[in-house]
């Protein structure tokens, strides 16, 4: 079956309440670029191109700029048998960009499964399993951080996120009122999106600790590119550190694999150019005895479905963090995976399980 044509679908989706992060800042709606690959006898598959300006350095507009150009080139007349030679011709196409990128070959993931007619978990090899994902609570007053995590518990997540990476004393803060307010046996894990210097992070995780806190993970403490100081974290507290915007290829891990600066890496499609080299960097991890978690952006169902039929294929992903479309008030997409409390559910049909998009809300 041969490519017919690439179509770009700019979207802006209100977020349910306001994302905030250090990276960030106040975030009220996500913007994102669905792809539709047009195959065969009019049949569409779909994918989704998220730009992170400050991680990858993309925007919407250099993302689309880049979908209907080169990208479009390198698959239209192609045929979908050949994912393997596509999916490289995508990658090769241009440097860096892997949201972009991510969101062409999710795309034609999804076209070479609905023409086996299987799940893609099943194309990568996954089984058809249960998904427990963990929930983001954003940066903000202590008190406005633990009525949130207590609101998300009562809602039945075990597992929480919580921002941080601001101001030391007043991260302890944050996190010592979390767990006052959501008790024990409740698995919170810790991301700074680089907000602390080496000597901050340490101070701060062994406050936290020495405090019994009961942290599970500190995520990207420092600056990205210095793995040194990642070490020097990793060296210094009993938290296991995790490589998150530090790892944006298979040579960024093998090189904080090198350095010995991480007990986990985290990937993300969006990051990392789709579900190949997402694969390999997890293979990485496997090689090197590291732990693994599969995250995400501010994201649609199309992405996370792909993110999730990794999961579902790889047993060393120990750590999901793939809640993104709870924080969209409303879905563009329709289908794709759904959600029961903190329980993630893959679709069973062709694909993706994505049939269209929702036409935008009217103003």
């Amino acid at each position: 079956m041969l490519i017919h044509d690439l179509v770009v679908h700019p979207r802006r989706v209100p977020l349910r309440v306001p994302y905030r992060s250090v990276v960030r800042g106040t975030v009220r709606e996500a913007r994102v670029t669905l792809v539709e690959l047009v195959y065969g006898d009019g049949r569409s598959a779909w994918g989704e191109a998220v730009s992170m300006p400050a991680v990858t350095g993309e925007t919407p507009e250099s993302a689309a700029a880049l979908l209907h150009g080169p990208l479009r080139e390198a698959v239209v007349g192609r045929r979908v048998e050949d994912l393997g030679e596509n999916c490289a011709r995508v990658d090769r196409c241009t440097a860096g960009n892997g949201g972009a990128k991510a969101g062409v070959e999710i795309a034609l993931h999804d076209a070479f499964a609905q023409m086996l007619e299987i799940p893609v978990f099943r194309l990568l090899g996954g089984s058809q399993k249960e998904l427990e994902t963990g929930i983001t609570v954003g940066l903000g007053t202590a008190d406005e951080m633990a009525e949130r995590a207590h609101g998300l518990v009562a809602d039945g997540f075990t597992a929480l996120k919580l921002k941080v990476g601001h101001a030391v004393e007043l991260d302890v803060r944050r996190v010592e009122a979390v767990r006052q307010a959501v008790g024990p046996g409740i698995r919170l894990r810790l991301d700074a999106n680089q907000g602390w210097t080496a000597k901050e992070a340490v101070r701060a995780v062994r406050r936290l600790e020495d405090g019994g806190a009961d942290i599970e993970l500190i995520e990207q403490p420092v600056a990205a590119r210095d793995l040194g100081a990642l070490r020097f974290v990793r060296e210094r507290v009993a938290t296991p550190v995790v490589a998150d915007e530090s790892v944006l290829s298979a040579r960024d891990a093998l090189e904080v694999v090198r350095h010995e600066a991480a007990d986990v890496l985290s990937v993300k499609l969006q990051e990392c150019g789709g579900i190949r080299n997402v694969l390999r960097i997890i293979s990485i991890a496997e090689a090197a005895g590291l732990g693994c978690m599969v995250g995400c952006s501010l994201e649609t169902e199309i992405s996370v479905t792909a993110a999730a039929s990794v999961v579902s294929a790889r047993s060393a992903v120990t750590y999901v963090d793939l809640d993104a479309p709870l924080w969209l008030g409303a879905s563009p997409v329709r289908g794709g995976a759904t959600y029961r409390g903190p329980a993630l559910d893959l679709p069973t049909g062709p694909g993706l399980g994505v049939s269209g998009l929702l036409p935008p809300p009217q103003n």
